[in-house]
């Protein structure tokens, strides 16, 4: 069956041309380009019987044009958005921390190359952390601390969390990373929840165990989910934003997938590509989505 989409692209590397979306026969309208939208925003309609393949090469053609973009079916409604829910690690801010806890505890190489097969979805989430977290054995809370004392936001997270809130929403954490660092960022910025793993300590020390359940991709979905039938949010109220595999079920499960600088595992999927604006390019994006999708 064929389904019309609304293509808006936006960070465009060259804004006088086009994008080319390989895979497609045809760009079926160009709706917008100026006029009462932002000038850096183009609105296009695509048509397709494969949604899989159409945000596939939709990826493809971005990473080699150069553009960032929304691909959403023209039927569906979106907004108010009222619950944006971050992963942490590589989103909201630069580094993946166990990769810094690692090099803390001298085991940086050994943990970095788990941490990436991760990423990719070549290993179960649960595992890859156990190994992970076994290696920062004796690890002190003081270097926990030095980690926390250098964390920083990525670039544009920070104005569209501040704007995000003024317009009435809410914003929320849910990372396969650790509690000290995801409640660090919440003493910055006002997300309302927080999901993360816990580290065991004994004598000060790391015991190299996580405490169980371990925030995997099916906790992280189902916390998007929780948290919005508690403000009786649809899932289109809703978004979701990451960069790796272990993203992709709460991406799904919002009714708009971001994917900032992510993983192709998750990038080919996402309803968002996100590779060369930051988070504050939705600023613009988001009040436009809402007016084209309303009935």
């Amino acid at each position: 069956m064929m389904t019309d989409y609304f293509l808006y692209v936006f960070n465009q590397k060259n804004t006088g041309s086009k994008p080319t979306i390989l895979g497609l026969d045809q760009l079926a309208e160009y709706i917008v380009d100026g006029g009462d939208k932002p000038a850096d925003i183009s609105i296009y309609t695509v048509s397709s019987m494969d949604p899989s393949g159409l945000k596939a090469a939709l990826y493809q053609s971005s990473i080699s044009e150069g553009f960032d973009y929304c691909l959403l079916a023209k039927s569906q409604m979106y907004g108010p958005f009222k619950l944006a829910v971050f992963d942490m690690d590589s989103t909201l801010i630069p580094i993946e921390v166990i990769d810094e806890l690692a090099v803390q505890a001298g085991v940086g190489d050994e943990v970095a190359s788990i941490t990436e097969s991760a990423m990719r979805g070549e290993l179960d989430f649960n595992q890859s952390l156990e190994q992970r977290v076994k290696q920062l054995k004796g690890l002190s809370r003081q270097a926990i601390g030095s980690v926390i004392s250098q964390l920083e936001f990525n670039p544009g997270v920070e104005s569209f969390c501040q704007y995000f809130v003024e317009q009435g929403g809410d914003i929320a954490i849910a990372s396969g990373g650790f509690m000290p660092f995801a409640e660090e960022l919440a003493r910055r910025l006002p997300f309302i929840q927080v999901k993360a793993n816990r580290l065991v300590y004994g004598n000060k020390a790391l015991t190299g165990e996580v405490e169980y359940p371990i925030v995997n991709a099916e906790v992280k979905a189902n916390s998007l989910t929780e948290w919005a039938l508690d403000r009786g949010l649809s899932a289109q109220q809703c978004l979701a934003v990451g960069d790796g595999a272990n993203d992709l079920k709460m991406l799904q499960q919002a009714g708009i997938g971001i994917a900032f600088r992510a993983k192709p595992t998750l990038a080919r999927s996402a309803d968002c590509v996100l590779n060369l604006g930051y988070l504050d390019s939705l600023v613009k994006l988001l009040p436009i989505i809402e007016q084209q999708h309303q009935t």
